[in-house]
């Protein structure tokens, strides 16, 4: 049975509902939109988010899904091309790519 992250589920939800899309429940970022692919991460998994997201080329964003993971999603990502985002959906670093997202 897959387990689900309340916190997860519900960093997703408000993220849909500030920037729409879709939500992937198969492999890829977790939200996807015409502007933007967003991977959801709690504290614990944020390496994974980032290995994902440094495969695409377009505007990427790891968002995490509480603000004890900031720091670390700012550490991990610093030197890449991929933004963050609190659990709000908030943008704390730009993304630094202008091209669409391949998925």
């Amino acid at each position: 049975m897959l387990r689900v992250n309340k916190a997860h589920v519900t960093t997703v939800n408000r993220i849909l509902k500030r920037y729409g899309g879709q939500f992937n429940v198969v492999d890829g970022p977790d939200v996807v939109t015409p502007e933007m692919a967003i991977e959801v991460e709690t504290p614990a998994t944020l390496r994974r988010g980032v290995r994902q997201l440094k495969t695409l080329t377009g505007p990427s964003y790891l968002a995490v899904t509480n603000r004890e993971g900031l720091a670390d999603a700012l550490h991990l990502t610093r030197n890449t091309h991929i933004g963050v985002m609190d659990p709000r959906g908030d943008i704390v670093k730009p993304s630094r790519s202008d091209q669409h997202a391949q998925m």
